[in-house]
């Protein structure tokens, strides 16, 4: 496994925080301004004034792997049952993900007040929004914990998909990252940022953010 230290991993973070400026000055109106805003929706979308979550099958709550599979499983809405913010919201520091709403699924949120790592199963989808009003989702940012271990972030199965004006380096679709953070953007990106959830103040948006995820939702 390739080992990133902690100081280009912060580092790595830092450039994704400019291309996101970047991307949310090209793509909304709001932005800048911080804060969060609502937006409308039923069914875990944003907007019903507070975290959702019904549990589910086991498969409702781990998402499938490849951009084919996991962008139909998006699309059929199963994680909005999950543990959802309540409305999209502005970007949290140290996040380059545009405007944004978090669903954390069972894993994550039964663990959200510990400080150990996060048990094998732990996912997340993180929507992406043009603007803090806008009410369809314009990319996803989602992560799945393969293993108990996360070997430096190598365990976890990354997926993002931007919009394709984004300056974030994707495929002709969009495609940021596509599998375990073992080589890659899932490995350049997506871990040269996540690898610091936790490890201080700064990388700590939200009480339990560790091991990965910065933002826990319960």
């Amino acid at each position: 496994m390739t080992v990133v230290s902690l100081d280009k991993r912060l580092k790595g973070c830092a450039l994704m925080m400019v291309i996101g400026f970047v991307a949310q000055t090209g793509c909304s109106s709001n932005a800048g301004m911080g804060g969060s805003g609502g937006a409308s929706g039923l069914g875990g979308a944003p907007g019903t004034g507070g975290a959702t979550g019904s549990g589910g099958t086991v498969a409702s709550q781990v998402p499938p792997e490849g951009a084919t599979a996991i962008e139909a499983w998006l699309q059929a809405g199963s994680y909005k049952q999950w543990h959802c913010e309540s409305t999209v919201h502005d970007a949290r520091p140290p996040s380059p993900h545009m405007f944004n709403r978090i669903c954390s699924n069972d894993v994550i949120a039964g663990n959200a007040s510990g400080t150990g790592a996060w048990p094998a199963g732990a996912a997340a989808v993180k929507e992406l929004y043009a603007t803090a009003t806008s009410t369809t989702p314009a990319g996803y940012a989602v992560y799945h914990k393969k293993q108990a271990d996360s070997a430096g972030g190598a365990n976890w199965y990354w997926y993002e998909r931007v919009p394709l004006d984004s300056p974030a380096p994707h495929d002709a679709n969009g495609v940021v990252a596509d599998g375990v953070a073992t080589s890659g953007t899932a490995l350049t990106f997506c871990v040269a940022c996540h690898a610091a959830a936790g490890s201080d103040a700064a990388h700590t948006p939200s009480a339990g953010g560790r091991d990965q995820v910065y933002t826990p939702v319960h």
